[in-house]
């Protein structure tokens, strides 16, 4: 999945509101990870768990998804994802992550890590 910024295509994840919570594989460079997205009616907010598909080791668990926030991001090794992964909104609309703009116009948009 993506979307046309400039001259060049910026990856996302794809996420679907309606199946909250589910899970899903994504294959993200040479790993492929498990995906857990779950809202928080409380904190109105949406959480991401993270663990390996292969081994089902649990990398990451409850990781609030924010906007314009590295998601993971508080652990570096190299069990997580090679790219980074940030909510935002491409066209600079929003400011926030919610349930009307999330995997609409809000989007968990993949960069390269910086070495």
């Amino acid at each position: 999945m993506g979307d046309m910024v400039g001259a060049h295509m910026v990856e996302y994840i794809p996420v679907d509101v309606e199946k909250v919570p589910y899970d899903f594989h994504i294959k993200l460079k040479d790993r492929t990870f498990v995906f857990t997205i779950k809202y928080n009616e409380q904190a109105e907010l949406y959480t991401a768990d993270l663990k390996i598909a292969a081994t089902g080791e649990i990398l990451c668990y409850g990781d609030p998804i924010l906007y314009g926030r590295a998601m993971f991001n508080t652990v570096e090794d190299e069990r997580f994802p090679r790219p980074v992964i940030i909510p935002y909104c491409i066209h600079g609309k929003e400011d926030r992550v919610t349930k009307v703009n999330f995997g609409k116009t809000v989007q968990l948009y993949l960069h390269e890590r910086k070495e």
